[in-house]
């Protein structure tokens, strides 16, 4: 469909649907609108109908008040010797004089028409006599209304003659003759139709239905061309009696519903008219153009050349505007063709000359498992030209151990997955070689490819063999280091325990021998000068022994100490003990300058025990000096902070160092410097179980120096 032919259907098409809302809302709006009318006009002329019906009881009221003013007592009724005469010349139909008790004391029916002669004067009486409780409930004021006797409507009024019980009633049937004199006085077409309780018409019941909900005088559509109003009476038991009802030519509502049908009609042809022309302006002013337009850029697409520019008409509107933009948007895919030429260029470089192998893989249709693409590194991987490998299969290039996994890894990618896997591919000649995958799925135009990377890892196969292999060759060394520290274990077990044993085999005679001594020497009576001093000198022997014993145990018990980590203050440690040994020897002087908050990290009893021993010897070292000086500092070194302990003593030569830290190993006599030579044995195991080293620096006689770092 052209788009003059979509202008000219949208056009038509809004024009119904104009004229299909006007119509609706006329006939929902307008139509009501008169229907309502014609209702309110058919209620106001069955309201004059009902009115002059209840305007006929005034008559019949001022008949029976003059009846009653010349009736007597006994209930006589001075009435002409021709009654139907009477009755006849004032419209009256029955006159009823009966006592409280039903008596007929008078009655007169006029009966000349047919539908007085069907009514049974009996059945007359009996109804009047239904009525007499009625008027007892009100006396001394008449009463009026309407009864059904052999379903013939009569209006009645009654009321108690004065000065006797006698009730006098004075009727007149609704028959045609009255149904016509209200006629000729309303102008209206009367139907009285009786209200039966076996059923009743259709309308009847319908008007019915309206007067319980409150609508005294309900209208009802009869058919297209009439309309009927209802008026509802009730006998004088309150129950519904009779309808009164007219039927009129529904005038109003056509001639509104014509009216509505003529200015439609109209604007029906004026719309026509104004769609024509406005269809002829357009065609001449847009849709020629437009499709002169349409016929050059479908040129254009078909001959695919965009460098073809639309010639600009001299016309200022949106048309032109148009052109311009046709004309821009050319410009623009122009340039971006150029763009997009040079772009695929750069990655047809790209992809020609990288490094690893990039094969691109059709999953769809007749390309499945087919290389559509493979650049230059792919092909010299496997031995091809670019040619020759997009003449294979994928499952060409796989080993037969590779094929068995490859419908998996071809389903996981297809499900979304960038998968990176070690297979094996096969050369041209035959050679199989390990390549590491990274492939996933990608669009081109619509279709799904698979795209993957390929990169030969023969090389890093080669290595991770190697490494495997000095892995094998680490374990069994890490193998025999194990074997060799539990055998270290073992060693150093059983030397614990020979230690632990040998003392407690020593203990043994040393006790007795300082025991033995002892009583030598309390008893002086038996020893001369010569033997006391041998004697003094075994007990002396006895006592550095024992301390040899409790040291080397105490050396031993290093190993198996529990190492708990820590910041340790070493300045206040070396404060206190330095102070401790003030104290044992009052009679000294001593400079001491220990650096204040040095910190570190350890086992602070561990610790502790170090500084004890390095304070310890320096303290010995500097007695025999008079301005003896010890020192505590701290000094940052490229490996951290190295503590030392400084004394201006004894000293030694440096090329006795290697001994220091032996067991045993003393670089100075016993007899002038007391110890057991285990001291900075028990330093150095310390400062090693805390990662560090422990070194010296000392001149004889110019004290000496000891440095240590912890981890």
């Amino acid at each position: 469909m052209t788009l003059s032919q979509r202008t000219v259907l949208i056009i038509v098409s809004t024009f119904i649907a104009l004229l299909f809302i006007l119509a609706v809302t006329s006939d929902i709006i307008l139509l009501k609108s008169f229907a309502k009318l014609e209702r309110i006009v058919v209620a106001d002329n069955i309201q004059k109908v009902r009115n002059e019906i209840d305007e006929s009881y005034d008559e019949l009221c001022a008949l029976l008040h003059g009846l009653e003013a010349t009736a007597s007592a006994q209930g006589y009724i001075p009435l002409t010797k021709r009654p139907d005469v009477f009755l006849e010349s004032r419209h009256i139909d029955v006159i009823v004089c009966l006592s409280l008790d039903q008596q007929i004391m008078a009655s007169h029916f006029l009966s000349r028409s047919p539908l007085k002669r069907q009514v049974d004067p009996a059945h007359v009486i009996a109804e009047l006599g239904s009525t007499i409780p009625l008027v007892q409930k009100t006396p001394g004021e008449p009463l009026n209304g309407l009864i059904l006797v052999d379903n013939v409507p009569l209006q009645l009024v009654v009321s108690q003659l004065p000065g006797s019980g006698h009730l006098l009633f004075v009727g007149r049937y609704l028959d045609e003759e009255e149904i016509n004199r209200i006629t000729a006085v309303t102008e209206f077409v009367l139907k009285l139709v009786p209200v039966s309780a076996q059923g009743n018409a259709p309308d009847i019941t319908a008007a019915l239905a309206a007067v319980s909900q409150g609508d005294e005088t309900p209208v009802l559509v009869v058919n297209e061309d009439e309309v009927a109003g209802y008026s509802l009476f009730k006998d004088m038991r309150d129950r519904p009696c009779m309808f009164a009802k007219i039927t009129e030519e529904r005038l109003l509502y056509n001639q509104g519903r014509a009216s509505i049908i003529y200015v439609l009609t109209a604007l029906f042809i004026a719309g026509g008219v104004f769609c024509c022309v406005m269809l002829f302006f357009i065609r001449k002013t847009i849709l020629k153009r437009l499709a002169e337009l349409t016929r050059k850029v479908s040129k254009i697409s078909i001959e695919g050349d965009i460098t073809v520019r639309l010639p600009v008409s001299d016309h200022r509107d949106e048309l032109s505007t148009l052109v311009f933009s046709i004309n821009s948007m050319l410009d623009s895919l122009e340039n971006a063709e150029k763009k997009l030429r040079e772009s695929e260029e750069r990655y047809r470089m790209l992809f020609d000359r990288a490094p690893d192998s990039i094969i691109i893989i059709g999953i769809e249709g007749d390309e499945a498992g087919r290389i559509v693409a493979a650049n230059q590194a792919a092909a010299d991987l496997h031995g091809y030209t670019p040619d020759e490998i997009c003449q294979l299969h994928i499952h060409e290039l796989n080993t037969a151990e590779t094929n068995k996994i490859a419908t998996d890894m071809i389903d996981a990618i297809v499900a979304g997955e960038w998968l990176t896997a070690e297979i094996w591919h096969l050369k041209k000649d035959g050679t199989q070689f390990p390549v590491e995958i990274h492939a996933g799925l990608i669009k081109i135009a619509g279709k799904k490819y698979i795209l993957g990377f390929d990169r030969d890892i023969t090389q890093r196969k080669i290595t991770e063999e190697t490494d495997r292999m000095h892995l094998e060759e680490i374990g069994e060394l890490n193998d025999k280091l194990t074997r060799k520290a539990l055998d270290l274990v073992a060693a150093n077990n059983e030397l614990e325990t020979f230690n632990y044993s040998i003392s407690h085999d020593m203990r043994g005679p040393l006790t007795r021998i300082s025991g033995y001594c002892q009583l030598l020497l309390d008893n002086d009576s038996t020893l001369d000068v010569e033997a006391r001093e041998y004697v003094t000198r075994i007990y002396e022997s006895e006592t550095w022994l024992n301390e040899m014993i409790d040291a080397l145990l105490d050396l031993a018990q290093l190993t198996r100490v529990e190492i708990v980590p820590g910041s340790v203050n070493l300045s206040a440690i070396a404060e206190d003990i330095l102070k401790e040994f003030a104290l044992a020897s009052p009679d000294r002087s001593v400079r001491i300058d220990v650096a204040p908050n040095s910190i570190a990290s350890g086992d602070a009893r561990l610790l502790k025990m170090v500084m004890i021993n390095l304070l310890g010897n320096a303290w010995k070292y500097s007695s025999l000096k008079k301005d003896a000086l010890i020192e505590f500092g701290v000094e940052q070194t490229e490996a951290g902070p190295a503590y030392f302990v400084r004394d201006n003593g004894d000293g030694f030569d440096m090329k006795n160092a290697g001994k220091l830290f032996r067991v045993f190993s003393r670089l100075h006599s016993s007899s002038t410097f007391a110890g057991t030579g285990i001291g900075l044995a028990t330093v150095q195991r310390i400062i090693f179980r805390h990662g560090g080293r422990i070194w010296a620096e000392a001149q004889p006689g110019a004290g000496a120096t000891f440095f240590f770092t912890l981890q």
